[in-house]
């Protein structure tokens, strides 16, 4: 099973797709993980096609079976907040459309699941992420954490 892990973003976010075996046993392989990078001073709604041409490019090359979306709490800054918002709107409306089940899960159950501490610190993540999975990835932290967010995913199956 195919499982897509997404960090949302506006401007940048976070993907990953791991491919769980039948057997409890052995580790998910990571397929790819990256970011989804939009050009600077794109304005919305460019940004939001961007997005979406980009994670329809990627779901049509994986087929994931499944995906977890990390759910979003914001304190403070509510223009950032409803950037991120919109972005997850378009995240959802595609992975809908490709008839993906929708897992939403929140930082808290992310990072208890990779690391056994609902405030574990982004340092605490990757290290988790490395040794659970036995590998040494590089990139951006919306990248670990959407590899997180697959890996706790794919535990749901």
């Amino acid at each position: 099973m195919i499982v897509m892990g997404i960090d949302p973003g506006s401007h940048r976010l976070g993907f990953a797709f791991l491919k769980k075996n039948s057997s409890s046993r052995t580790r998910p392989e990571i397929l790819e993980y990256g970011t989804i990078e939009v050009p600077a001073k794109t304005k919305s709604p460019e940004n939001l096609i961007y997005i979406y041409a980009e994670l329809q490019r990627l779901i049509q090359f994986h087929k994931p079976e499944r995906a977890c979306v990390e759910n979003l709490f914001f304190a403070k800054n509510k223009k950032t907040a409803q950037m991120v918002y919109e972005a997850r709107g378009v995240i959802l409306l595609i992975l809908g459309q490709n008839s993906i089940p929708i897992y939403e899960l929140t930082a808290n159950q992310i990072k208890k699941g990779v690391s056994a501490s609902g405030s574990a610190d982004k340092k605490a993540i990757r290290r988790s992420i490395q040794i659970i999975l036995g590998v040494d990835v590089k990139g951006h932290d919306d990248a670990w954490d959407a590899i997180a967010c697959a890996f706790v995913g794919s535990g749901m199956i």
